[in-house]
């Protein structure tokens, strides 16, 4: 059975965690409330009394949202030129009715809901062309990549992925998958499985706060983006490069990126997009990964780091999960990583919004990754000057510091620095964010 987007970048359920520890534990603090939070609700309560922010417009790239909500459809960005299920492209961007987001995984007659692993998918593509080879210089240099990314799915394929698989994006969306230039494709509707995803990650960043109704997300007055790139199943390269392209030229200031997979054949088109990000300032925040992995060695893609030269991208954070305790600081799934994970952040029986007017708590990288979106948006509202990397820089340098012994993903519960698990040795604290947002922007 292939993965679906529940099963590789969440976890259901939320390994009971829901019954041990208030809802909004990841709002709370360490010092006031005894669990490792990331202090929200002492910010609003001790810093921001009487503030009022600006809008910061986030995009949640993923499945999906469900933009009927009750908890979400306050705070859904609209393009204010396009009407809701129209079948023309008033604002001249190229997508038709464009209201709220876009859907990269639409065709005429509906929308991409299942769809197989990418190493399932690039063994088969590629298995006539470099069966052969026994060694990669024999490699043309311009099919490299592909050659790599063969390799390693090779040794990824089990016996349930030896037939080659249903293309069910190509049947449904009818693009040219391999012409980066046809980019016009898709279609406006954001509801639909696999939406169950997004709609939870959306409620974490930015569900209404104070209306009684469920829960309230992390930052005030944000606007939801909703830019469907993630089926049931492993995302395409293509997608999420055009995802990227499409929210930044479209307003977004941070882009949620809740997935991931072992290969990436096409790359340099995200890279290329994560680069024109980082041109017109827009910070990406993208998940680590719940193999409990070390992504050092074993990269988890989108990865930070380019493929021609091994440089970091700047506006990029990546995430790993925390739970509340001491004794599961470290989620036992999260990937981690000392020079590739750069935070950790609560991942762990997050309760947050799902389709229907539901709610639910669910564990993973990615309830880690809209927890740091979420901070992300809440900085940048109160302080709408700062730019992308010095919002990376504060909530980086703002951590708090874990100073125990923590036990390491998969090892048989061996103790290690948190410092051994990720750059900043730290789990994302939103009051010290605030006040060192504060002090940049003062010039101090």
């Amino acid at each position: 059975m292939k993965k679906t987007i529940a099963m590789v970048m969440c976890l259901l359920p939320a390994l009971g965690f829901a019954q041990q520890a208030p809802q909004n534990w990841h709002m709370l603090s360490k010092d006031a409330d005894n669990v490792y939070g990331i202090g929200v609700i002492k910010a609003y309560d001790k810093l921001l009394k009487g503030k009022t922010p600006k809008p910061v417009v986030v995009c949640v790239l993923d499945g999906g949202i469900d933009t009927l909500h009750e908890d979400l459809k306050a705070n859904l960005w609209r393009n204010p030129k396009e009407v809701l299920g129209g079948d023309k492209d008033l604002d001249g961007n190229g997508y038709k009715g464009d209201a709220l987001g876009w859907n990269f995984l639409g065709g005429p007659n509906g929308q991409v809901t299942a769809a197989s692993v990418e190493y399932q998918r690039v063994y088969h593509m590629y298995k006539a062309q470099f069966a052969g080879i026994t060694d990669e210089k024999q490699v043309k240099k311009k099919d490299l990549q592909h050659y790599r990314s063969w390799v390693v799915s090779k040794s990824l394929l089990t016996k349930a992925d030896s037939v080659a698989p249903v293309d069910y994006r190509g049947k449904q969306v009818k693009d040219d998958y391999f012409n980066k230039k046809d980019r016009f494709y898709g279609n406006s509707n954001l509801i639909g499985d696999p939406y169950f995803h997004g709609t939870h990650v959306g409620g974490i960043i930015g569900a209404t706060r104070g209306n009684g109704k469920g829960m309230d997300g992390i930052a005030d007055n944000v606007k939801l983006m909703g830019v469907r790139v993630v089926p049931n199943g492993d995302e395409y390269d293509k997608d999420v490069a055009l995802g990227i392209r499409y929210a930044v030229d479209n307003g977004a200031q941070i882009i949620n990126m809740s997935f991931g997979k072992r290969v990436s054949p096409e790359r340099e088109l995200v890279e290329e997009a994560i680069k024109y990000a980082d041109k017109k300032g827009v910070l990406l925040i993208n998940a680590a990964g719940n193999d409990g992995a070390d992504v050092d060695s074993i990269p988890h893609y989108p990865t930070p780091f380019f493929m021609k030269g091994g440089k970091r991208a700047p506006n990029m954070i990546t995430v790993g999960a925390s739970g509340a305790t001491e004794a599961g600081l470290v989620a036992p799934f999260s990937n981690y990583g000392d020079q590739t994970v750069d935070v950790f952040a609560p991942g762990v029986g997050i309760y947050a919004t799902v389709p229907d007017n539901k709610y639910r708590p669910m564990s993973g990288t990615s309830m880690a990754t809209p927890v740091v979106a979420g901070l992300a948006a809440l900085i940048k509202g109160y302080y709408p000057d700062l730019t992308a990397k010095q919002l990376k820089y504060i909530i980086e340098q703002s951590v708090t510091k874990i100073t125990i012994p923590v036990t390491k993903p998969k090892s048989g519960g061996k103790k290690v620095a948190m410092t051994a698990l990720c750059r900043t040795g730290g789990i994302v604290n939103a009051y010290d964010a605030l006040i060192l947002a504060d002090q940049i922007s003062k010039g101090k």
